[in-house]
């Protein structure tokens, strides 16, 4: 039996539609695996001579070293920038151009200016003791805290303000000054702090003997090693690194 030619003609097409249609779903059921790269948090450190490795040995074992290798142990998950420098006050950190009378002049390499030319995902900020040994007041230093997070609230950056640390003043005044000042920034800025000055302190806010460095200024290894883990605790690093 012959068949028509416009009716092969059209099976044919009708053929062809049907593979269209079915290689088009099949298609678009079909999952596609990207394998996405994620970059590492850039986090910068603003601070002094705890932050350098200050009363760690060897150096390399002050926080900033160690938590650097603790949070990158099994990927890199955040690059580290360490801008701080012994004997620095909050006065060094200050923007370039910022100007105050009889106080330091800002680092411009280790200011919050460089910090923001890095374009980090976070500023850590440790200025523990120093502001309170050159008597500088309170006004002063919570105003310099709140120029520095200003610029980082309008850069949109993340940040910690890590708090006061024990020493061995011999005026019992500037002491009670470290609970103080500590106090203060918890209350204004609670989502920001990293409060351990009571796990350092003796109840007069000297330094734990155990964790003694042995000039009264500094933390040894173990009162490093207590930064480290109550910073690996804070909301905001948590949130960073698990973005």
């Amino acid at each position: 039996m012959n068949i028509p030619y416009f009716c092969i003609k059209n099976s044919t097409r009708s053929l062809l539609l049907f593979l269209i249609i079915c290689t088009a779903a099949c298609k678009k059921s079909s999952p596609i695996n990207f394998h996405i790269i994620k970059k590492p948090a850039t986090i910068v450190v603003l601070g002094s001579s705890t932050a350098a490795g200050g009363g760690a040995n060897p150096r390399d074992s002050g926080w900033v070293f160690r938590l650097q290798s603790t949070i990158n142990k099994t990927e890199q998950k955040a690059r580290f920038i360490n801008l701080a420098v012994e004997g620095y006050t909050l006065y060094k950190a200050m923007p370039t151009g910022y100007h105050h009378d009889d106080r330091p002049l800002p680092d411009t390499a280790r200011n919050i200016t460089k910090a923001l030319s890095y374009l980090p995902d976070m500023v850590m900020i440790n200025f523990p003791s120093n502001d309170i040994a050159a008597n500088y007041t309170d006004e002063e230093i919570l105003n310099n805290y709140a120029k520095l997070t200003h610029m980082l609230d309008s850069a949109k950056v993340a940040y910690i303000i890590f708090s006061t640390q024990p020493r061995d003043f011999q005026d019992s005044s500037q002491r009670t000054r470290l609970k103080i000042i500590n106090d203060k920034i918890d209350y204004l800025y609670p989502l920001h702090a990293n409060d351990y000055l009571n796990a350092l302190s003796t109840p007069t806010w000297s330094i734990k003997p155990i964790y003694e460095a042995g000039d009264g200024i500094h933390i040894n290894n173990s009162g490093h090693e207590v930064i480290v883990n109550k910073t690996l605790q804070q909301p905001l690093l948590i949130q960073l690194l698990n973005r």
